[in-house]
């Protein structure tokens, strides 16, 4: 008995010990042609990813850190996942850059590259350093890393933590160069007392509280996580302004457009209530890019809500980024918003174009077939007569749609919103909050309204009234039934314009190898 027992004892050390070493998890290969995979948004070969970590452009490249479980495809082990691209359309997945430690998992948080040297940590001008957040079980504290091999792996610093405020809820360090007084400034998020606090640095290491912000302007509803802080320019104007974003773990990201002094943030421009960014279900903990090399201001977010995020209806893998989007400020009578369009670079996974005008839609012909896809970009405009006669009720699209099937992109013209309608998606029961409508503000100009919808299998992107509206939305369709329509209830609508487009996959792909919906369906209930 004391042989066998000591044989289960090392069994389970081994086991134990295997778990925490530095390799991933490899059953099962990574194959890009499971069903539910998007063709063209970022996902990890395999296992589970939630926040963009890190993003900054070095060395020709940009670089995706993401929060990352290097072992299943569930919430646990938090690492940093890696992946860099030329273009922001084509990644190539590189292994993680830094390991969750025994005593501590590494939260989200953000990379700068120390050209001088200031931190005395780089063997050579120019090194890339990691802030993020050391998550204890009780406790969260800010810490560093230092890469000599352009981002593909980290050392922790030996003097970690660089910030402890002996805080159980206070992470995601945002760092970003101040130029007007030559230093660094840190965010950070305070998240059960819906605050960011912001410091001050001159060599990395030592850093200076500045000031608080919260809660005062902001949601209350959810836990603050991931903030930024950063500078757009106002359109048609020689003039910035500073824009401070943050997460609200719901499903949902605020920002607040006012000044920054080097030492505060004041919201001058969007006093009130919170904007988001996003008003679909799908977009939460984003992030933008450090360094851009053609001065844009780049976004993403995970594509996803974290209140189902874990239990969605893939295997192997789980969690998506969203579309790279480049931000910019729009004046608007009633003041200053944040608009946004997805970056240029897309355009180059466009082919079979197809275009349509002015096509006509009323109680006799309600809807046409627009085309078929599962990765379909589509640009339309539609006109509507807005003085009651023969005015539609609502109008709008069908993706994903078939037989006991649609995901409906639709206009409500008496209450001026749109809105995306997921209660018959394909698999909506898997979490009781899923099956759902969302609705955005969006004000008719002269009965003329614009869309662009970027459909990526089990996803839908929507950018309306020329980029102040954007709707994320992840939906689990039967993809054999991939018509998408157009269609009207109650009035008359004119189709101005439709363009569309297929858009081609990133990754190598085999569609034979493709489960069908119904076998999906059946393994899944087993």
């Amino acid at each position: 008995m004391a042989f066998k027992s000591f044989l289960l004892f090392s069994l389970v050390l081994l086991t134990n010990t295997f778990l925490l070493l530095p390799k991933e998890h490899s059953s099962d290969p990574p194959t890009y042609h499971e069903l539910f995979r998007p063709g063209y948004h970022f996902t990890p070969p395999k296992n589970w990813m939630n926040d963009p970590n890190g993003l900054i452009y070095a060395n020709g490249e940009y670089h995706l850190y993401y929060q990352y479980n290097p072992y299943e495809p569930i919430w646990a082990h938090m690492s940093w996942g890696h992946a860099v691209s030329k273009d922001l359309v084509y990644w190539e997945n590189l292994p993680v850059a830094i390991w969750e430690e025994p005593e501590y998992q590494i939260y989200s948080g953000s990379v700068i590259i120390d050209v001088n040297n200031t931190s005395g940590l780089c063997e050579k001008k120019g090194c890339m350093l990691a802030f993020y957040t050391s998550h204890y079980p009780e406790r969260e504290k800010q810490s560093i890393a230092v890469s000599n091999d352009k981002g593909r792996s980290y050392t922790q610093f030996e003097g970690n933590p660089i910030i402890d405020e002996d805080l159980r809820d206070h992470r995601d360090p945002k760092v970003f160069w101040y130029e007007p007084e030559e230093k660094w400034v840190m965010i950070t998020a305070l998240s059960t007392e819906f605050k960011v606090r912001l410091y001050s640095s001159k060599n990395l290491l030592d850093w200076e509280w500045l000031s608080d912000f919260g809660p005062d302007d902001g949601s209350t509803d959810g836990v603050w996580e991931d903030p930024d802080l950063f500078e757009l320019e106002i359109e048609g104007k020689k003039e910035k302004k500073w824009v401070l974003t943050h997460a609200v773990n719901i499903d949902r990201v605020e920002y607040y457009i006012g000044e920054f002094d080097g030492t505060e943030f004041t919201n001058t421009d969007t006093k009130g209530k919170p904007f988001y960014i996003d008003y679909g279900t799908d977009f939460d903990e984003a992030n933008t890019f450090n360094n851009e090399p053609k001065g844009r201001r780049l976004i993403i977010g995970w594509l996803n809500a974290g209140m189902y995020g874990w239990s969605t209806p893939t295997k192997g893998w789980r969690g998506q980024q969203s579309l790279v989007k480049e931000l910019w400020i729009r004046e608007y009578p009633e003041g200053l918003r944040i608009v946004q369009r997805p970056v240029e670079e897309y355009k180059k996974l466009r082919y079979r174009h197809k275009h349509r005008k002015n096509i006509r839609l009323n109680k006799k012909h309600k809807s046409f077939d627009l085309t078929k896809g599962s990765q379909v970009e589509i640009m339309a405009q539609f006109e509507y007569n807005p003085d009651g006669k023969d005015e539609p009720t609502e109008f709008g699209f069908k993706v994903f749609y078939g037989e006991g099937q649609q995901t409906i992109i639709g206009y409500d013209v008496k209450s001026q919103e749109l809105f995306v309608d997921r209660t018959e998606s394909g698999i909506v029961d898997f979490e009781p909050s899923f099956a759902c409508v969302r609705k955005a503000l969006y004000t008719a100009n002269d009965g003329k309204l614009q869309f662009r919808l970027f459909i990526d299998q089990s996803s839908v992107e929507v950018f309306a009234d020329e980029g102040k509206i954007a709707m994320s939305t992840l939906i689990f369709p039967d993809p054999e039934k991939d018509k998408i329509q157009v269609y009207v209830k109650g009035g008359s609508v004119k189709v101005k314009s439709a363009d569309t487009w297929l858009l081609k996959t990133i990754w190598p792909k085999d569609e034979e190898s493709v489960t069908p919906f119904k076998e999906f369906l059946s393994s899944i209930v087993d």
